[in-house]
């Protein structure tokens, strides 16, 4: 709820003040999430929720819109950028689970216990990953301040540069491309969080011994790692547009086979292919975004196609969805997102022709000028 109704705002302000600014809030912020969990109190722990939630939009939108705006301004090749993200999504999987070890680890070093300050601050136990967390972040600030440069939303496009949130939202519900583009995006995310809900229920059989979690979250992030190398295959000779409805398709295939089967390894199964598709689609989204996107508005928009997914994950839990129904949810969503995802590619092969028409008038105006 935070990240919709607080995070939103945040984030969009890194299009005016610069990316890397942003990404020093972010770090700020979490840190500041981090120590609210040693505070046994109500108040504390539900602010830090709000500065969790901010941290999280700029987390997802911040430094991919550094990156992309990075990419082009140094000249590399625009279909590099594929492959800088599907190795960045590689070591992300890599990273995910080195901190679930890690944490864990933290965890059981020393039992939650109460601090001489008083009753209410805490240490050790469950605090000890966030405290973990919040190194990571201070490396985070000092490798961010050290290496990067900052970037803008360009200023060439009026238009876009200096339209409000509000326009920018109404500028994505008559763009096609940028509607179909956030559309999909919410669509396959929104399962994504769904399905993080309710995976563990889901492999749980009942009245048996509960099975190794984090064997199985570790397998989810091995399936992560194979999709990003898969999309760099891929990537080579497929577009991000066309390869977006194919792999929602695989993804609402998934989710369909858990519905239709009760069977618990059927289940595990059809998760481990998700998780496949998941580390497929975050590098070609990633890409898809930055061929989309403009840039003089990226990191706003970005942003505003969090809302719609926010919504989501909100209804979800404020609903109290069986995993049956959540499943029966996300199968419908991904089946969306993939029609979606047919008329986006539909909309850039349109303007690609447009384009190429463009050119070609232009090539016969120079020819005939030189007739004369």
């Amino acid at each position: 709820g935070s990240s919709a109704v607080f995070g939103t705002f945040v984030g969009s302000l890194a299009d005016r003040f610069g990316r890397r600014r942003l990404v020093f809030v972010y770090c700020g912020t979490y840190i500041a999430a981090c120590v609210t969990k040693h505070f046994r109190v109500f108040e504390v722990l539900l602010f830090g929720r709000v500065l969790a939630g901010i941290s999280t939009s700029l987390l997802f939108s911040v430094f991919d819109s550094w990156l992309v705006c990075e990419h082009n301004s140094r000249g590399f090749l625009p279909s590099a950028v594929g492959e800088t993200f599907s190795m960045f999504f590689f070591g992300n999987s890599l990273v995910a689970i080195a901190a679930g070890t890690v944490a864990q680890w933290g965890a059981d070093a020393m039992p939650l216990t109460e601090s001489g300050l008083g009753n209410n601050l805490m240490y050790g136990g469950y605090t000890a990953p966030f405290d973990i967390a919040a190194v990571a972040l201070v490396v985070c600030f000092v490798v961010v301040g050290w290496f990067w440069t900052e970037n803008y939303g360009s200023a060439g496009d009026a238009k876009t540069s200096g339209a409000s949130f509000g326009g920018l939202v109404l500028q994505v519900m008559q763009t096609p491309k940028l509607l179909c583009c956030g559309l999909a995006s919410a669509c396959f995310e929104g399962s994504m969080y769904i399905f993080v809900f309710f995976w563990t229920p889901s492999v749980t059989e009942k009245d048996a011994e509960k099975p190794p979690y984090g064997i199985i979250f570790a397998s989810f992030m091995v399936c992560c790692m194979l999709g990003s190398k898969l999309y760099a295959l891929f990537a080579k000779t497929i577009g991000p547009e066309k390869m977006l409805p194919g792999l929602l398709g695989a993804a609402c295939m998934c989710h369909g086979a858990v519905l239709l089967s009760k069977n618990t390894w059927v289940t595990y199964l059809s998760f481990l292919a998700f998780e496949a598709c998941v580390g497929m689609y975050f590098p070609m989204m990633g890409t898809l975004k930055g061929c989309v996107v403009p840039e003089e508005a990226r990191a706003t928009i970005y942003n505003i196609y969090r809302i719609p997914l926010n919504a989501i994950v909100v209804s979800v839990l404020v609903l109290k969805l069986t995993p049956s129904v959540g499943f029966c949810v996300t199968t419908g969503m991904l089946g969306v997102g993939a029609v979606v995802g047919m008329q986006l590619d539909g909309h850039m092969r349109a303007d690609a022709a447009r384009d190429c028409d463009v050119l070609d008038d232009v090539e016969v105006g120079q020819v005939a000028a030189k007739g004369r």
